[in-house]
């Protein structure tokens, strides 16, 4: 499921929350998906969300004086982790000399912004879109991760991304309850039971193939 999707399934929740805007009593959208990316970010690195996707050598290719790109459906959830492993990279339009993408914070980069054009060696994400600088002479490949089509993310992850995101918002606007705390623990939890079981069924099946040797 891509990020946009979880976010789309959370907003009824961040209405009855009230995790909106006080003034206008909207929710920012770009808002959202920067707090449920670093719920991802959180959560990859603790369990397995890691094993539903994969490298994908040909994400997109941009094109000539093009700054921004949609972000295709099939990106993986391996969000950028800092600006040395953003976990994109860019190659020559035949794949070749690849290198890193810097990721910059929107603000950051909008300050650094230019008309300059040349191979991308930064990005940052707006609106569900990749805007990539110096902005591309050319074709180039962007790789990254993606989720593979025949592999569907199973629901207690989605719902450990959706519980993250929300006691993230909550937690920084100071409207945490308990009642959540016992959901995000209740949730975490079941990802820590499920997995567990998956790695005995996975070593009985290995102890078993080696008796049979």
């Amino acid at each position: 499921m891509h990020i946009s999707e979880v976010v789309h399934d959370m907003l009824p929740r961040l209405q009855r929350l009230k995790l909106v805007d006080p003034v206008t009593g909207f929710y920012d959208l770009e808002e959202v998906e920067w707090y449920c990316l670093s719920a991802v970010q959180y959560l990859v690195q603790r369990y397995q969300l890691q094993h539903f996707t994969r490298i994908n050598r040909e994400l997109f290719r941009t094109v000539n004086t093009v700054e921004s790109y949609q972000l295709p459906v099939n990106l993986g959830f391996k969000p950028p982790e800092n600006e040395r492993q953003s976990g994109f990279a860019i190659a020559s339009s035949d794949g070749s000399s690849p290198s890193d993408l810097q990721y910059y914070e929107p603000a950051r980069f909008t300050l650094l912004y230019s008309t300059t054009t040349g191979k991308p060696a930064r990005f940052t994400f707006a609106q569900n879109l990749m805007y990539l600088q110096p902005i591309p002479d050319g074709v180039y490949i962007i790789q990254a991760l993606d989720r593979a089509a025949s592999t569907d993310v199973p629901d207690q992850y989605v719902s450990a991304v959706q519980i993250e995101t929300l006691w993230r918002m909550a937690s920084d606007q100071e409207k945490a309850t308990a009642l959540m705390a016992d959901e995000r623990m209740h949730v975490l939890r079941t990802l820590v039971n499920g997995e567990a079981r998956q790695r005995q069924r996975f070593n009985r099946s290995h102890d078993s193939i080696g008796q049979m040797r």
